[in-house]
């Protein structure tokens, strides 16, 4: 463990690690194909909503891994936004 790390904070790094990767393969596959007819356009809004109320959350309670990690989130549901308007055929 790193010096001074608490568990709690571990945790939090690993989890905000970990779930910033669930966007990573949908992002690479999108940019690969130029294919998104299949990515639900609600579900990346409501991502974009729920972590940008994460990040405020974060912010007030000073929780620094849970603001990286809803930020990238955001910042990549927006990126398969902006795929999805650019290769969507429907």
């Amino acid at each position: 463990m790193i010096p001074n790390m608490s568990i709690e904070v571990l945790f939090g790094w690993t989890a905000s690690f970990l779930c910033t990767l669930i966007l990573v393969p949908q992002i690479y596959k999108a940019a690969i194909t130029k294919h998104t007819d299949d990515v639900s356009m609600s579900m990346l809004v409501i991502s974009v909503a729920g972590n940008g109320f994460w990040v405020a959350h974060a912010s007030l309670t000073q929780n620094i891994p849970l603001i990286v990690g809803a930020g990238l989130i955001s910042l990549m549901s927006i990126t398969l936004i902006v795929f999805k308007y650019k290769y969507d055929t429907k």
